[in-house]
């Protein structure tokens, strides 16, 4: 899902057909197939919000309301410390499985390759199936065999996993996904041979990075972001990809 917000002359602009809810008309209004792709299409540009949730104060939060895969708000976040990354890859089936478990896999022939990964590396997760490439992720752990055995695999009894070369990721940015055919993509990845999956040397890691935040707003504010740090200013982390924050009452 996706939080942001998203200004009505936005969404009049994006959509001119669109019809608001009111209390004269009814609160829930049909749209054509056009008017909701024009709309969605503005909200993936919109920026992304920070969620905030109230608990009581006196002891600690449910930990399924945090998300385990963002980063905290502590820590420096994407492009302050961009490196090598990697691409893995994924299709209609697996990709929830991928996002819910925090886990991607690459099957054991590539376990040579996966040798390069990081804690801290930026990693992509293609979708072989749409062919969209989707980002940005942060490795949490080096390249490892059956992080979880039974990822990937319909046998409920499965000892390893079909896809063994696994790490642990977090949402370091979230994008909308880029398209396969886009020029620009294709233009970063010219030199690599053997399909989209596997390794990114530094220069092709920032590139997609970049082309994948310039898509939803966040690039000149990621930016900015870094430059504050790099003077030694405090900086607030852009709200993206963040989990929900405690709200402190005044007692």
């Amino acid at each position: 899902y996706r939080t942001c917000e998203l200004p009505i002359d936005i969404a009049l602009e994006a959509a001119p057909d669109l019809l608001l809810p009111t209390q004269a008309t009814q609160f829930c209004q049909d749209m054509s197939s056009k008017t909701g792709e024009s709309l969605m299409k503005a909200i993936w540009n919109s920026p992304l919000v920070a969620l905030y949730e109230s608990w009581l104060a006196d002891h600690d939060p449910p930990k399924d309301i945090l998300d385990f895969r963002a980063p905290p708000v502590s820590e420096i976040a994407w492009p302050t410390m961009p490196g090598p990354g990697f691409i893995f890859g994924c299709n209609s089936e697996t990709m929830d499985e991928c996002l819910g478990r925090g886990v991607f896999g690459l099957p054991i022939n590539m376990k040579a390759a996966a040798t390069c990964i990081r804690p801290g590396a930026s990693i992509f997760l293609f979708n072989v199936t749409d062919r969209l490439l989707f980002g940005i992720f942060e490795a949490l752990t080096v390249g490892s065999m059956n992080l979880e055995p039974k990822a990937f695999s319909k046998n409920p009894n499965a000892t390893s996993s079909p896809f063994p070369v696994q790490i642990r990721v977090r949402v370091s940015l979230e994008c909308p996904p880029l398209e396969d055919t886009d020029p620009i993509l294709g233009d970063i990845l010219r030199s690599r041979s053997g399909g989209r999956i596997g390794a990114l040397t530094h220069a092709q890691t920032e590139a997609i990075a970049s082309l994948l935040a310039s898509q939803c707003g966040a690039l000149q504010y990621m930016i900015e972001y870094q430059q504050s740090l790099q003077r030694d200013e405090e900086a607030q982390a852009p709200p993206i990809a963040l989990p929900p924050r405690k709200i402190e009452t005044s007692k």
